[in-house]
Order: C-alpha cells, then structure tokens, then sequence
C-alpha cells in the first residue's frame, strides 16, 4: 500500500492557508467550540503578608488545557464561555521574604461569560471578535510549602473580563483561534502568619484549533 509522505501534504496545508475562497459567514445558531493551550500570565500587585515588614507575594505563570465555547444570538452577537482543565497556580515570597521561594500552591478554574461581537467581513476567512463579561475564578486545594508559612487559604473571586479574539476559517467546519482575556481577579490570602491582599489580574492566552457547528 503506498502511503504519503508529509513532505507531500505541505503544499496542500500551505494552500489551504493561503487559499482565498469564500467560506459561510457565521450567523445565528452557531455553535463554536475551540480547545487548545492556555496561559495564565498574572500581573501581580501584592500587599504586605500580616504583620511583616516590606514582605509582599507573587504569582507564577500556569499553563493548562483551555476551552471556549460561542453561541451566536445573531448573526453579530454571542454569548461566549471561557473553561479550562484546572491550572496549577505557585506563590512565590517576595520582597523582604523573597529567600523564602514558594510559599504554597493551589488549583484554579477561571469560567469566564461574556457577551461578544464579530464584525462583519464580508465572506473572508478572517473573523475577529470582542467580548466583555464576568470571571468567577474558584481557587482550591491550597497547600502551603514554606518552612515560616505553614498554612494558606485562598478566597475566591468574582470580577470583570475582557476579551478580544481572532479565528482563521479554514472551511465552513474547522478554524485556527488566538484569544486573549484581560480578568480582574482579586483574593485574600489567610495565613498562619497573617492576611495578604492579592490583585492578581491575569492576562490569559490561548492558541487553539476550533469547529463550527
């Protein structure tokens, strides 16, 4: 049996990228699920860790598989859904407890409503989207991992979202996406050493392959 060599499928990718054909515009009663992966990269401003001096808390980067799902009300309007396996999220001691390293770790999953729009393109393969909404980030299983913090509990948070996206069509059924989310995600750390105030506001990123149903 003669099989293909994926030397002989490159043209035939790279044409269907390149390709200028029309595809369906999307419209109302679409469905559109992506997966892909996903990073949490937050932007960190801490307050002080109880009553020590100077000390402050950050938080690492987390990768994990992302989801998103679209529900067009119309042929401009949607209702979208962020979801995702559960990221692991490290805190790491900074400032005056900086030497300390990680501190504790916990699980996270960020579900993420929003209400989007898609500009219209005419007929092209391009489809950019934006969305605002509402983040309720649930935070679980804490454990802490420092010798001076024995004990971390981590509240979890309700806030605003921002989304802004773009998938590329590569027929009426399959679609390559980039999504970005900016989410106003606060939390009270509880420690055996004391409350720490934590604004976190992660941006999330997530490169993905899609379908349209």
């Amino acid at each position: 049996m003669r099989t293909t060599k994926p030397s002989a499928l490159f043209p035939v990718v790279v044409a269907v990228l390149l390709s200028t054909a029309p595809v369906a515009a999307y419209e109302a009663g679409d469905v559109i699920a992506r997966a892909g992966w996903a990073r949490v990269a937050p932007n960190v401003d801490s307050g002080q860790v109880g009553a020590i001096a100077g000390s402050t808390v950050d938080v690492e980067n987390s990768d994990s598989l992302g989801l998103t799902f679209d529900v067009l009300l119309s042929d401009r309007f949607g209702i979208g859904l962020l979801a995702s396996w559960p990221f692991g999220i490290e805190l790491k001691g900074d400032g005056s407890i900086a030497s300390l390293g990680k501190i504790g770790e916990a699980k996270a999953l960020p579900p993420t409503l929003t209400v989007k729009w898609f500009p219209a393109l005419g007929s092209g393969r391009l489809q950019p989207y934006l969305g605002v909404g509402v983040n309720y980030t649930l935070l679980w299983d804490e454990s802490a991992k420092g010798g001076t913090v024995t004990r971390l509990k981590l509240d979890d948070s309700l806030g605003l979202a921002a989304e802004a996206g773009l998938d590329y069509r590569l027929d009426d059924g399959w679609l390559l996406s980039a999504q970005l989310w900016y989410i106003d995600l606060e939390t009270t750390g509880k420690t055996n050493v004391g409350k720490v105030e934590v604004d976190v506001d992660p941006w999330v990123f997530m490169l993905g392959v899609g379908f349209r149903f």
